[in-house]
């Protein structure tokens, strides 16, 4: 049985692999939604970094899976950024969600 999150979750992953980053955050992520990075990165210094980039090539999930407001997944994404350099990242991330918003 699928619930809310993995629907939210299949979404979202679907406008990123569209190239559609942006867009993701804008409609799936909570206003003051902390980005857990090593960098201590924000939900709007996040959208400043991504719009740096010039497009997205291509982004490959491996595998999600989710339950009551927490989801995990696992991509591959490829992008070029505005200066021509590539920029591959391979991530693992976690998702805390409430009212169909990712908070964290």
């Amino acid at each position: 049985m699928t619930n809310p999150i993995e629907i939210a979750e299949a979404a979202s992953n679907a406008s990123n692999a569209h190239g559609k980053i942006i867009d993701s955050i804008d409609q799936f992520f909570a206003e003051g939604c902390v980005f857990i990075e090593p960098d201590g990165s924000s939900r709007s210094t996040m959208k400043d970094q991504l719009a740096s980039l010039k497009r997205s090539e291509s982004t490959t999930f491996h595998g999600q899976t989710g339950g009551y407001n927490f989801s995990v997944g696992v991509r591959t994404s490829k992008m070029t950024a505005d200066n021509g350099s590539p920029n591959v990242g391979n991530d693992t991330f976690e998702r805390y969600w409430r009212d169909g918003k990712i908070l964290s």
